[in-house]
């Protein structure tokens, strides 16, 4: 089975992309899983208009080679981002936007007349570093980008596995989190490698309904 890594910090090295790496390391542990690293701002993606909704522009030639290969290929997608002012990197936030064309479905409703998901074939994670506190963000967590990607890749009908928050400012250097980021990874890889459903916390929390 083949995941996904996609780092979203232009900070390379630094939190979220280190945490990323050993979250790749544990996901490595597990036998028959493969696993793809790439930096999202390699990657040419115009900004959302009207007039490219729908699909890739010609400019856009590896975007479209890698939304072919979310449809068809992987299984698993983790997501690690900073968190800029309780958001995401700009370009994070348009790679949701644009990959609507195929995560939703437009032709079909669900009962409260919204598209249809369709990523229900990926089993998604989400690692994020910031500099808020971890008992501030507990408190706050609906503020932070955490929260917000569950709901959207929920809204896609993606299945989300969980999520892990960092709010030390030097995460790449901490150990005992970046630790964690290992042990999670390889629970994350196991669970993707036995067809494992999403978690109870995913399960109650909200998303809209997919049959009508």
């Amino acid at each position: 089975m083949k995941i996904l890594a996609i780092a979203c910090s232009p900070s390379r090295g630094r939190n979220s992309d280190t945490m990323l790496d050993h979250f790749i390391l544990g996901m490595k542990e597990v036998s028959g899983i493969e696993v793809e690293k790439i930096y999202l701002q390699d990657i040419r993606i115009n900004d959302y208009t009207y007039e490219n909704r729908q699909a890739p522009e010609d400019t856009e030639p590896e975007f479209k080679k890698l939304t072919d290969r979310m449809k068809n290929e992987f299984s698993g997608l983790v997501i690690a981002t900073p968190t800029y002012n309780f958001s995401v990197p700009a370009h994070l936030k348009n790679f949701v936007d644009r990959i609507r064309f195929f995560a939703l479905d437009f032709t079909k409703k669900n009962e409260l007349g919204q598209p249809m998901g369709t990523l229900g074939h990926l089993k998604t994670y989400f690692l994020v570093s910031g500099g808020t506190p971890n008992w501030a963000e507990h408190i706050l967590f609906f503020a932070f980008p955490s929260f917000w990607l569950r709901g959207v890749f929920l809204y896609f009908n993606a299945k989300v596995m969980g999520a892990f928050y960092s709010g030390d400012t030097k995460t790449f250097k901490n150990n005992k989190i970046l630790n964690k980021c290992f042990k999670r990874g390889k629970k994350y890889a196991q669970k993707v490698a036995r067809k494992k459903s999403h978690g109870i916390l995913e399960r109650i929390f909200w998303r809209p309904p997919q049959v009508r």
